[in-house]
């Protein structure tokens, strides 16, 4: 299995980052997006497996406005996208981002009501809420060969999701903020690297991907000295690419 950063910051682009997109080629003929920010561009022009299963987070403008790249996406693709999210977050895109005066066409791809635990694509897949304003959800993914990773984006720093991620071999977290801004990542629902540390050596992760910055940091000071722990910690970056 093999992963994409197609955007890696969160609220808004800046010169070298696309918001939260990732592609995980994660079965034969099938590929999953993690988040549809505004990275999901990459993927105009690009072979696109037979069915893309799109699965979200949550319904906030970085994490959905690339569904509304989808026509040039599928332009000339035979491709069936799936859509997978709680109820709240697939009423939100198919009756507020895909209506006027937002945007002039209809949702017109198949949808799925992301619970608990599903199969997709022969892929074990589970979810938990986590705390953010308006709300957000963990995924995690099992294979049967024994591969997992977890994606965990836009929660506070607390350990509600810990049971979910206990035991991933591949945690991909959002770091938003730096340590020492606990306040402002409180209140705005997201986690610092301290809290990131944490839930990493919490679960025991062979390999932490941090992901979802801040796009007033700067691409070199992005690893606080909190995020010196056992598992490997990588920084991902717009079309960087992990082999799990």
């Amino acid at each position: 299995m093999r992963i994409e950063f197609l955007g890696t910051a969160g609220y808004h682009p800046t010169a070298t980052r696309q918001t939260n997109c990732i592609l995980l080629h994660a079965a034969p003929d099938a590929a999953f997006v993690l988040d549809a920010g505004t990275g999901m561009h990459r993927l105009v022009g690009k072979d696109l497996p037979a069915r893309l299963h799109i699965l979200l987070s949550h319904a906030h403008l970085d994490h959905v406005a690339g569904l509304t790249f989808l026509l040039d996406i599928l332009y000339k693709q035979e491709c069936e996208v799936t859509l997978h999210a709680d109820q709240k977050t697939l009423d939100a895109v198919q009756n507020s981002l895909f209506n006027s005066p937002l945007f002039p066409l209809k949702w017109s791809h198949e949808t799925q009501v992301l619970g608990a635990e599903q199969a997709i694509e022969g892929v074990r897949v589970r979810t938990r809420e986590l705390d953010h304003p308006g709300g957000s959800r963990a995924l995690r993914f099992d294979w049967s060969d024994g591969k997992s990773l977890a994606y965990v984006t836009d929660t506070v720093g607390n350990e509600r999701y810990w049971p979910l991620i206990a035991g991933v071999q591949v945690l991909v977290h959002e770091r938003n903020f730096k340590d020492g801004w606990e306040e402002i990542a409180h209140r705005s629902g997201h986690c610092t690297s301290a809290q990131v540390a944490r839930a990493a050596q919490a679960c025991g992760c062979r390999t932490l991907i941090l992901t979802h910055f801040n796009p007033l940091d700067h691409d070199d000071d992005l690893l606080d000295t909190s995020l010196e722990i056992g598992a490997q910690v990588l920084v991902s970056r717009d079309e960087m690419s992990f082999v799990l």
